[in-house]
């Protein structure tokens, strides 16, 4: 699974970052940290809400993104998947609340 730190439209929230990449490392998840020189996802138009949502986008690698079908790894789907149920678990409201004191 990728977890990516920016790309052209938007940075990720840096403490969210940490505790993906932390969450992947003590369960042993396959990832990688990606930097994008192009494209973008939603992720400007969510950190955007309110008064700021800590962000960070999960990806696939897939070839043949931009066609009528694209070719994964099963292995990175299920990595990707583990990833983000490992993380739902995570996030108590200790650990939210942290994330979302942001400073003025």
């Amino acid at each position: 699974v990728q977890i990516r730190l920016m790309d052209p439209s938007a940075v990720m929230h840096a403490g969210l970052v940490r505790h993906v990449r932390e969450v992947a490392e003590e369960r042993k998840i396959a990832h990688q940290v990606a930097v994008r020189k192009s494209g973008g996802t939603d992720a400007r138009a969510i950190q955007l809400h309110a008064s700021g949502v800590p962000t960070v986008v999960l990806g696939v690698p897939a070839r043949y993104v931009h066609t009528h079908n694209s070719v994964i790894h099963i292995g990175d789907y299920l990595s990707a998947l583990e990833l983000v149920l490992e993380l739902v678990q995570s996030l108590d409201a200790a650990t939210v609340d942290r994330l979302c004191a942001f400073e003025a």
